[in-house]
């Protein structure tokens, strides 16, 4: 398994871990490829100690970087009014791509790879111009349901790099979707075919030259046609539920907030960004001690909510805008010895969050678009003895998988969402019981192993991805 990733081992948030359970899996058989310190190239072989094999210019970094979160990312979530296009940025964004496959295929002769998420998604093409690799491409992100005119243009350019890919993976059939309705609509060449998943380029005839036998220089032409496929996969990353019900049973670790949570309380972890929600959040907790003063010091909301990409704009003044809210809510409904907020930066160790989840009465996750949010499912996989409840919007990717046996949030109205906290926190011991063991069940259905068994196979041999490919995609989020 040869890996492509934008961060490395040992970074926060799902997809690290994830990949590095991948990495393991092939038993020392291993390349993982990412940047590394300020704008190295580093590479991992076999698990072993990361090696720098480059440098990037620091130019190309910073410019990719804005390429990617100030344009990419907002677009990507259907929030183009935070988008802002610069030409000099994509520049930077093929450029980075562009010399990142160089540095790989000059270093191994591998001949495929599983590429992750949008920073990279110029290097399948790459990859195939420069070694003839075979791809995977896993988009961790959501694809969009409708990217406005003006922005279409730089769209297709990745859209056509992916179709290069023989697999791209989304976590949900709404993503799979919205990626091959573009494909049909915007990108010409290409075929999609929602049912089956896959997108084939359009037959070409060719000609070669033909030399007849009986008549000395005279050539005839033969057509010859030639079609390519790119698979759609529908593959929700996985829980190791194991490991986090562990953590979440373990005798030594207290609860990291105890000196500051005095009563039940209300638990979100996420950043502040504003396809998270946050703002809204806020909003909606300041609604709920309107509409429940009796419920003043017996309920707080714990937020971890860290700081996001405050050299870009539109996040440093989102995050000020936060840090303004909490402290109004504090100020307006606050006592002298109890806060409705308690807002923590974090970043918190996985013991420490596993605590927090099992002693939650409701776990709150609220973004307006997320690709997945792995932490309901951590959530959920510590609950233990009286289970807290999840609260959770629809806008999240998770949704598809624990959505039936959680409380729908609606994040675009502050109003509808304290309501829906007020329900969560009502809701009877049993019926908690209940929708825990269900979410359990779908926890325990499509854990961390099988994502990682799906692109092991998929990256293996022809004869076990045949049958692999039919089987699990269309099923694995219903």
């Amino acid at each position: 398994m040869h890996i492509i990733s934008y961060r490395g081992p040992g970074m926060g948030g799902g997809v690290s871990p994830s990949l590095t359970r991948l990495e393991a899996s092939a038993n020392g058989d291993s390349s993982w490829w990412f940047m590394g310190g300020e704008n190295e190239v580093c590479a991992r072989f076999g698990g072993s100690d990361e090696e720098s094999i480059g440098v990037m210019a620091k130019e190309v970094i910073d410019g990719h970087y804005r390429y990617c979160n100030e344009f990419l990312w907002p677009l990507m979530h259907d929030l183009s009014e935070y988008a802002t296009y610069s030409g000099a940025h994509r520049h930077a964004y093929e450029k980075f791509n562009r010399t990142f496959a160089r540095k790989i295929s000059r270093y191994t002769s591998a001949s495929n790879f599983f590429v992750q998420d949008y920073q990279l998604a110029l290097m399948p093409l790459q990859l195939k111009r420069l070694c003839n690799a075979d791809t995977a491409v896993f988009w961790h992100i959501p694809w969009p349901k409708s990217v406005p005119e003006e922005f279409v243009e730089p769209i297709v350019d990745i859209t056509r790099s992916m179709l290069s890919a023989q697999y791209v993976g989304f976590h949900t059939t709404e993503y799979a979707e919205n990626f091959l309705r573009f494909v049909q609509e915007h990108v010409p060449g290409f075929r999609a075919f929602p049912d089956s998943l896959t997108i084939t380029r359009d037959s070409v005839k060719t000609y070669t030259p033909y030399i007849h036998p009986f008549f000395e220089g005279k050539s005839e032409a033969y057509p010859v046609q030639s079609r390519s496929q790119t698979q759609v996969l529908v593959a929700p990353l996985g829980l190791d539920v194991t490991y986090w019900q562990n953590l979440a049973t373990a005798d030594k670790m207290p609860n990291p907030l105890s000196g500051l949570l005095k009563t039940d309380y209300v638990l979100s972890v996420d950043r502040a960004d504003y396809t998270k929600g946050v703002i809204p959040r806020l909003k909606s907790i300041a609604h709920f001690f309107d509409f429940h003063p009796e419920l003043k010091g017996k309920i707080t909301f714990a937020q971890i909510c860290g700081k996001s990409r405050m050299n870009i704009e539109a996040f440093a003044k989102y995050y000020w805008e936060t840090r303004s809210l909490v402290n109004s809510v504090n100020a307006q409904h606050g006592t002298d010895d109890w806060q409705p907020i308690v807002d923590v930066p974090g970043p918190l160790s996985p013991a420490e969050l596993a605590v927090l989840y099992r002693d939650a009465s409701v776990m709150l996750v609220n973004p307006v678009r997320d690709g997945l949010n792995l932490t309901a499912k951590e959530f959920v996989a510590c609950q233990s003895g009286r289970p807290g409840a999840l609260a959770l919007s629809p806008h999240a990717g998770v949704f598809d998988e624990l959505g039936p046996w959680s409380v729908k949030v609606n994040p675009k109205s502050p109003i509808e969402m304290s309501a829906a906290i007020h329900h969560a926190l009502m809701m009877p011991d049993e019926e908690r019981a209940a929708c825990v063991r269900r979410m359990n069940s779908r926890l325990h259905a499509n854990p961390l192993n099988v994502w990682v068994d799906t692109f092991t196979e998929l990256l293996g041999t022809p004869e076990r991805t045949a049958g692999f490919v039919n089987g699990f995609p269309l099923t694995a989020a219903r």
